[in-house]
């Protein structure tokens, strides 16, 4: 069994060297040998979870500096507000909402909510279905669209969603949540529990046009982040609503993806077995299943004890030096796809840092 406070401390050594090398930049992916960094000028989409790895390291070994830099950064981010863009939601959710929980800044406060209200304008009038929006932009691969919506929109499109409902109250936030996760349930979840990647919505009525791909290997496939997200939206909309149907959903996308790979990290598309393995899929499903153990969800237990197994498959990707490699970007364009990738990293971090801390921030 491994050592959870070893692995928290490989991984912040990881983020201070990851620091020390990017300057000014935003670290995006790294080379699986050489762990040298490819970094972009505005953070891409995820910006946000660079700045919360900074914030974690700064409260845990009492750096202020870290956290001042954290702040910086998400003032840097500041521009990227007006961007019609999903991820938006992860870009000020895990910048500006976390950091007003573990400071009181109104500043960051303030900014959270402006981005809160933004994304959710972005919903399409006849489903409430969030688009990936006109300016969506991935360095790997480029979309636009206020009718296409992605399976990932069940998680980042509604992280502010959940956070500005528990600060304000208003229904607005509870309502287009589950609005999202109903149209997911409904139009992304086959009935074998994979997940469709992409859907295009007529222009005036609630319906499909076509299913689609482009980080999977068929259109009829099942691309493992994406399944990624859907587990974890699912179950944050379980834990926010209280609501069965969310449970189920929950059940029925991990259940697919226990009986294909269980603990292990899973490759990067299910019908590609063969293919390279995605640990940040995994990541991203272990830091919910993290804050779900530490905030105690009642009848919860079937989806908790998978996240020590969970933990240790991820484990075995960590090198000593706290790189947690063997994440796959994106494989139909043969980029960064056994990498180390900053978002996997951050997962992995949160999730260790709601258990070693006993609290989630927000």
């Amino acid at each position: 069994m491994i050592d959870r406070k070893d692995l928290l401390g490989a991984l912040l050594e990881r983020v201070g060297d990851i620091r020390q090398q990017i300057g000014e930049a935003w670290p995006y992916h790294a080379d699986p040998e050489t762990g040298a960094f490819e970094t972009v000028d505005d953070g891409d989409w995820c910006g946000g979870h660079w700045v919360e790895c900074l914030r974690i390291k700064g409260e845990l070994e009492g750096r202020a500096e870290l956290i001042e830099e954290a702040v910086e950064r998400t003032e840097r981010l500041r521009p990227y507000l007006e961007r019609d863009d999903q991820f938006r939601g992860h870009r000020f959710y895990y910048s500006a909402a976390r950091l007003h929980a573990a400071t009181g800044s109104e500043s960051m406060r303030t900014l959270a909510m402006a981005a809160a209200w933004a994304m959710r304008s972005m919903a399409i009038p006849q489903n409430g279905a969030m688009p990936i929006g006109f300016q969506v932009q991935v360095k790997s691969t480029t979309l636009a669209s206020r009718r296409i919506v992605a399976v990932d929109n069940v998680h980042p499109n509604l992280r502010l969603d959940y956070w500005a409902w528990a600060q304000t109250g208003d229904e607005t936030f509870r309502k287009g949540a589950m609005a999202m996760l109903d149209v997911t349930i409904r139009d992304f979840l086959r009935t074998d529990g994979s997940t469709v990647e992409f859907i295009e919505y007529d222009q005036d009525e609630d319906k499909v046009l076509r299913e689609f791909t482009l980080l999977g290997i068929a259109d009829d496939s099942c691309w493992s982040r994406g399944q990624a997200w859907a587990i974890a939206g699912f179950l944050r909309g379980w834990h926010e609503f209280g609501e069965t149907r969310y449970r189920d959903a929950a059940r029925a996308t991990f259940d697919y993806w226990w009986n294909l790979c269980g603990g292990e990290p899973p490759p990067w598309d299910f019908h590609d077995p063969d293919g390279p393995l995605d640990t940040s899929a995994a990541a991203i499903v272990v830091e919910q299943l993290a804050r779900m153990k530490v905030l105690g969800i009642a009848e919860a237990d079937e989806f908790a004890d998978r996240l020590e197994p969970m933990i240790e498959g991820l484990a075995k990707h960590v090198k000593p030096t706290g790189r947690l490699v063997d994440g796959c970007f994106n494989q139909p364009r043969r980029f960064a796809n056994r990498s180390e990738l900053i978002w996997g990293t951050a997962y992995l971090l949160m999730a260790l840092y709601y258990l070693e801390r006993g609290s989630v921030p927000c």
